[in-house]
């Protein structure tokens, strides 16, 4: 019985301060920002997101333990063009009445040697699909009551089954699309 408290012991003193290190940070949504970039017509079209929240869980040095999530209200889309704006929330698009949200989990980060260069493998869900994804991103700033990255994310419209019907194919708008996000977090 000694044994295996000892055991046990040797066990949490082994591992608590890997995660004693892991500092958790929430979204400042009014300083961070999500847009995307496609191509319709030729033409590039940017559009954003103004709801969306993040919890981040992260030691710069020890990336195999960080983990963050995000949601996005998808209803909360904004684009410049109004025959788009219109659409894009429609049931061939976005989906926004049946598909409100959207999301990202990010479990094990990597870090590209001598930078401050990270990427994660997750699983983005959007309509109600979820597809591995890759998110690459920079640490910008970081100290001791927050922290600042920007980074993106490449995806298949397709995939998620955004564009339907007569925009299944990609000649008018293309198929893949670019999502770049700023965030800045404070520390719980």
């Amino acid at each position: 019985m000694r044994l295996l408290f000892a055991c046990l012991v040797g066990f949490f003193l082994a591992f608590a301060p890997a995660h004693a290190e892991l500092a958790s940070y929430t979204l400042v949504k009014e300083k961070s920002s999500l847009k995307f970039l496609a191509i319709i017509d030729g033409k590039p079209l940017e559009g954003r997101f103004t709801d969306f929240s993040a919890d981040i869980n992260i030691d710069p040095e020890k990336p195999e333990l960080s983990n963050f999530s995000a949601e996005v209200a998808t209803g909360s889309v904004v684009v410049s063009q109004p025959d788009v704006a219109k659409d894009i929330q429609a049931p061939d698009w976005l989906s926004t009445a049946a598909f409100p949200k959207a999301s990202i989990t990010v479990k094990k980060l990597s870090k590209f040697p001598m930078t401050e260069n990270y990427y994660g493998d997750g699983e983005l869900a959007v309509r109600g699909k979820k597809v591995p994804v890759t998110v690459n991103f920079q640490i910008d700033h970081m100290d001791e009551g927050r922290a600042i990255a920007t980074g993106y994310l490449t995806l298949q419209r397709k995939d998620f089954g955004v564009g339907q019907g007569k925009w299944l194919k990609d000649d008018v708008v293309k198929n893949e699309v670019r999502v770049e996000f700023r965030v800045v977090a404070k520390k719980k």
